[in-house]
């Protein structure tokens, strides 16, 4: 159905003899028509503007079908609902997931930008249909469900999604690369080590991945960046938060790591987190759909 009206969308314009309206992602890269290193490093990342600024990944699990409807794994604070409200800019209020609330299967309809890869047209738009699962409590992530099927979305960009990876830790060292479509930058670093407990606001997550400063240095936008490791290219974390150090640690956009003992330590300005994805195997049906009440499934579940 995307497809059709994509199609329809660049017919019309065609019979006006005009402009192609503005599409409603934004496609401008600054790559197109080039061969720059940096279209290959960020094939497969997404981003959008709405609800929130974000950055993402086009994923897979291992196994998943083509036929299955594509997914985009971000943080769960950029979903942009939730029983958490703060002020945004302009007198705006943004809305985050609270304490043990968790969204399933939640209508969402959001326009993102996807990274093809391809000179001739770096950039393409796609829709979401439903936020899968998204939570800020134990983890800060989130699975949007795309209208379209990974085969549709290969059949007219090329792009082959991202493969979640099923690993649990990760050596301290390992080279990765935290990519974000949003600010077109594809920063390599390392595996700093792994956090027990890191506490941001009311929120607290662990293990968490503490990653080396080189892919820390990214303004507020870059939440959701998938953390690729080099020699795999699979995804082993999504990009949570930096600390702006310029509060009390572990308040918002501050966060600390908290120790066995209790104690709180603040992170380092820019000092970047990401958060494990690997319990998303723990929670797939036959068909490597998300279903929170398969047997032995690690992800939060919703309060009843």
């Amino acid at each position: 159905m995307l497809e059709i009206l994509l199609s329809l969308f660049i017919s019309a314009a065609a019979a006006q003899g005009s402009e192609l309206p503005t599409p409603p992602c934004d496609t401008r890269s600054d790559f197109k028509g080039t061969t720059h290193a940096r279209l290959g490093r960020l094939k497969g990342t997404a981003s959008m503007v709405q609800p929130l600024r974000c950055s993402g990944a086009f994923v897979t699990f291992a196994d998943r079908g083509d036929s299955s409807r594509g997914l985009v794994l971000t943080s769960g604070h950029c979903a942009g609902q939730g029983a958490v409200k703060m002020p945004g800019k302009a007198g705006t209020v943004i809305s985050f997931p609270d304490i043990g609330e968790v969204l399933v299967r939640v209508a969402d309809k959001r326009w993102l930008t996807l990274e093809t890869g391809q000179s001739e047209e770096p950039r393409v738009c796609v829709q979401s249909e439903e936020i899968v699962f998204a939570t800020l409590t134990d983890i800060d992530m989130m699975i949007l469900q795309l209208a379209e099927t990974y085969e549709q979305i290969e059949s007219r960009t090329g792009l082959k999604p991202l493969v979640v990876s099923r690993d649990t830790s990760f050596q301290n060292g390992l080279d990765v690369r935290a990519p974000s479509s949003l600010f077109q930058v594809a920063d390599q670093c390392q595996v700093e080590a792994t956090v027990d407990k890191v506490k941001e606001d009311r929120w607290l997550w662990g293990p968490v991945i503490r990653l080396s400063r080189d892919c820390s240095l990214l303004p507020h936008g870059a939440s959701g960046a998938p953390v690729v490791r080099l020699d795999t290219t699979e995804v082993i974390g999504v990009f949570g938060t930096s600390s702006d150090a310029d509060g009390p640690p572990c308040d918002f956009n501050n966060p600390c790591e908290i120790g066995s003992d209790g104690t709180a330590r603040p992170g380092n300005k820019e000092q970047g987190y990401a958060h494990f994805v690997h319990k998303l195997y723990t929670c797939l049906d036959p068909g490597r759909n998300i279903d929170l009440s398969v047997p032995g499934c690690l992800l939060r579940k919703p309060q009843r």
